[in-house]
C-alpha cells in the first residue's frame, strides 16, 4: 500500500482511544472486518476457544510503508469485530540477522519496539482508553506491539 502522492505517509498513530490511522485509512474498536480497506489480505474463518467457548475468528493482514520502513498489521477479528491488532516493523524485526543473533537480541529488539510505540501514541500510556496497548514477546522471541480494543474478552 502506498500513500496518495500528495501526502506522503509521515508515520502510523494510535490514538487515545485506540484508533491505528496509516495511509489514509483508520481502524479502531468499531471497524467491522467488511469495512476494511482493499490493502489488507483477509483470512479464512477458523472457529477458535475462548474463555472455554467456540468463537468465529478471522485474521488480516497488511504491509504499509511509511517514512519509519514497512509496518506490518495483523488483526484479529471475532464474530467479525476487531478484538486485537498487532504491529511488527522491519526495521526493528532483526530479520536479516542469525539464529543466535536472533534470539540473543529479543530485549534490545523489545527496547526498540517501546521507543517506536512512544513515538506513535498521541498520549502517555497510562492515559490509554482504547483497551490494552503495548510490547511484547512470544515464546520464539518474536517482539511486537499489540493493541486489544475493549471488544476483547480474555485480554482486558
Amino acid at each position: 500500500l502506498r500513500p496518495p502522492p500528495d501526502a506522503a505517509m509521515k508515520s502510523l498513530a494510535i490514538s487515545v482511544d485506540g484508533d491505528i490511522r496509516a495511509a489514509g485509512f483508520s481502524i479502531g474498536g468499531e471497524t467491522r472486518l467488511s469495512q476494511l480497506p482493499d490493502c489488507f489480505v483477509i483470512g479464512e474463518q477458523t472457529p477458535c476457544s475462548v474463555l472455554g467457548e467456540r468463537v468465529p475468528t478471522q485474521f488480516a493482514v497488511a504491509r504499509v510503508e511509511s517514512a519509519e520502513g514497512t509496518v506490518n498489521l495483523q488483526l484479529r477479528f471475532e464474530h467479525g469485530v476487531l478484538v486485537s491488532s498487532f504491529i511488527t516493523v522491519d526495521d526493528i524485526d532483526g530479520r536479516h540477522e542469525t539464529a543466535d543473533e536472533f534470539y540473543r537480541s529479543a530485549g534490545k529488539r523489545e527496547h526498540r519496539y517501546r521507543q517506536w510505540l512512544k513515538r506513535h501514541i498521541e498520549f502517555e500510556l497510562d492515559q490509554f482508553k482504547g483497551g490494552r496497548l503495548g510490547v511484547a514477546r512470544d515464546k520464539s522471541e518474536n517482539v511486537f506491539a499489540y493493541l486489544h480494543t475493549r471488544n476483547n474478552r480474555w485480554a482486558n
